[in-house]
């Protein structure tokens, strides 16, 4: 692995002569920013964004998906359509009831064959999710039903998640396709097992209507996702000939990309062992910073660090002797930490060049967002299950700077903000192609 960063020596001896004279506050980036010209910025939301890639090639059966939508109505079925204040006074709970039957219906796609097996079986889930928060707040608050009579209690879930995750990863036509694959099912696993499931299992008959809800939503979430993870596993061995077992690749592939990991953190913190984990600042990735304070460029570093370091907190990372419950999905998720403190690092660079991400004008916004799209439509279309698995996590970072140039009249702050965060997602597709080669190469050698 090759970079130029490395912590500056002198940091300290800076800050003693800093320290010497009177402190004086730095000038603020936003105090006074470079004038911006809207020239560019019409219909810059025409070209869409690409579609979610299919991770390998498998059907989502029509009559399956049936059942999907059908467990969605009949879980909203006892409540009343509409459900008016007279019935239901409280204006919160009869929201929330609202609010989620709403959302579990728009969940439901209008036609199955516009979506890959995994991006369908993920607004399943959801629709579901929003479905049983709908009907376990209605069950709360009326002598019709119980909340715990609406989805199986958190013990037998439980039972079930474990049941799959004995069954993963399982075996597959090669560790890089059955990485792909079985990374997108663990990870549910384990969010279940470490967030979720055992956080928020239960329901007390005196439990708030509110929060009863949500926990009957969120193990009715699980349940799904134990259904539809058996059945895309199933699925999945349907198309392949000669199913070889996978275990021991992937495990040697998280010891090399462990390696890699290791040698990041300790270059980030010197070395510093107790501290490897900890979020190591902005200064970490660059040797000068000739930009203002708080200009566009160090506020997407400072996000990209924290959101990066997050989720090395909480992830299932490859990193110091970790033995992975769910090893398909530490791979997926190591691989992405890496293309995340790669992009930094590319970023970092940038910032010492005196790059300070502010669009000149909107054609400039415009100019970044194709090169995005562009960028990741590349990673979509890749051979690699690797690359396109990490397409499909890049994709929901469109959502924020799409969401702020559909507004009627945003602010220059806010298409700053949109502008970096494409220029954002075109250093993390960059970054991907590399990193997923190296897993690809690691699983394979």
């Amino acid at each position: 692995m090759t970079r130029r960063l490395t912590r500056r020596q002198a940091i300290a001896a800076v800050g003693g002569v800093s320290l010497a004279g009177c402190i004086t506050r730095a000038p603020q980036y936003w105090e006074n920013p470079p004038s911006f010209d809207t020239t560019g910025l019409d219909g810059i939301l025409d070209e869409p964004i690409p579609d979610r890639p299919q991770l390998v090639s498998m059907s989502f059966e029509s009559a399956v998906a049936a059942q999907f939508v059908d467990r969605v109505e009949r879980l909203v079925a006892p409540i009343p359509d509409p459900l008016p204040e007279s019935r239901l006074p409280n204006s919160a709970i009869r929201s929330q009831i609202t609010t989620e039957r709403r959302a579990a219906r728009e969940q439901l796609p209008t036609r199955y064959d516009d979506h890959p097996s995994f991006g369908l079986a993920e607004r399943f889930v959801e629709a579901r999710c929003h479905a049983a928060t709908a009907v376990g707040t209605w069950a709360a608050v009326t002598t019709e039903g119980e909340p715990t009579e609406v989805t199986d209690g958190g013990g037998t879930v439980r039972s079930r998640v474990d049941e799959l995750g004995d069954s993963l990863p399982g075996r597959a036509s090669d560790p890089v396709v059955g990485a792909a694959v079985y990374g997108s099912i663990e990870r549910w696993l384990d969010v279940a097992e470490r967030r979720t499931l055992f956080a928020n299992a239960s329901v007390s008959a005196q439990e708030d209507p509110l929060r009863a809800g949500r926990t009957v939503g969120e193990i009715e979430r699980i349940q799904s996702q134990v259904e539809v993870g058996g059945y895309l596993q199933a699925q999945y061995l349907e198309t392949v000939e000669e199913p070889q077992a996978i275990d021991e690749p992937l495990r040697a592939g998280l010891d090399a990309l462990g390696s890699d990991v290791e040698e990041w953190l300790q270059a980030l913190h010197d070395e510093e062992e107790d501290r490897l984990f900890r979020n190591p600042g902005t200064q970490a990735f660059f040797d000068r910073r000739p930009v203002v304070e708080n200009a566009p460029s160090l506020e997407l570093l400072s996000q990209a660090v924290r959101q990066t370091f997050e989720d090395l907190g909480f992830d299932p990372i490859a990193f110091g002797g970790y033995k992975p419950t769910h090893p398909a999905t530490t791979l997926c998720r190591t691989m992405l930490a890496l293309v995340r403190l790669s992009a930094c690092d590319e970023l970092g660079g940038l910032i010492e060049d005196g790059e300070d991400l502010f669009p000149e004008d909107g054609a400039t916004v415009d100019a970044a967002r194709e090169e995005a799209i562009g960028s990741v439509s590349k990673l979509s279309a890749a051979a690699s299950p690797l690359q396109r698995w990490l397409a499909t996590q890049i994709l929901p970072l469109f959502d924020e700077p799409e969401t702020i140039l559909s507004a009627e009249s945003p602010t220059t702050r806010e298409i700053t903000r949109a502008y970096t965060e494409y220029r954002w997602i075109s250093l993390v597709a960059s970054e991907s192609e590399s990193v997923a080669s190296t897993a690809s190469e690691a699983l394979t050698s």
